[in-house]
């Protein structure tokens, strides 16, 4: 949650514009700071609001040895943490399985990976009516 509250600060965001724009409400994130821990859904709204994703990744220690020590020495060459190295090798298998598909899957998985690291969607998100959308239309 440390991260939430820094970037909301970095990015001057408001509570309310955070509510307005992640559908997570304005108590549940304050309650955030000292009383409440947030749940997955309302997370990774929060995180797309502020350009993050949210990227659970094995720790070291919970690795084979062989596996964490090849991991470290990547991210040492990289010049990356631990979890930008777990993100650079997706986004490498990603590219590596796009090579391998006919132009129309490439563009289906492309979709949906770019859907996963953007989500924005949450359920309490505002959405407006297809008759609302008609009429401003009009």
């Amino acid at each position: 949650m440390k991260l939430v509250f820094a970037e909301m600060a970095r990015q001057r965001m408001t509570y309310d514009s955070l509510e307005e724009r992640s559908g997570v409400r304005r108590a549940t994130t304050k309650a955030w700071r000292r009383k409440n821990r947030p749940g997955l859904e309302s997370l990774e709204a929060a995180l797309a609001t502020l350009g993050f994703g949210f990227c659970p990744v094995p720790s070291l220690e919970a690795l084979p040895a062989e596996l964490a020590g090849e991991l470290t020495a990547l991210a040492l060459t990289l010049r990356l943490n631990i979890p930008q190295t777990w993100a650079a090798l997706i986004d490498i298998g990603v590219a590596q399985k796009l090579l391998s598909m006919r132009a129309i899957e490439r563009a289906a998985v492309l979709v949906e990976h770019d859907a996963r690291r953007l989500r924005h969607d949450n359920d309490n998100t505002p959405q407006q009516r297809a008759d609302e959308s008609t009429a401003s239309a009009t």
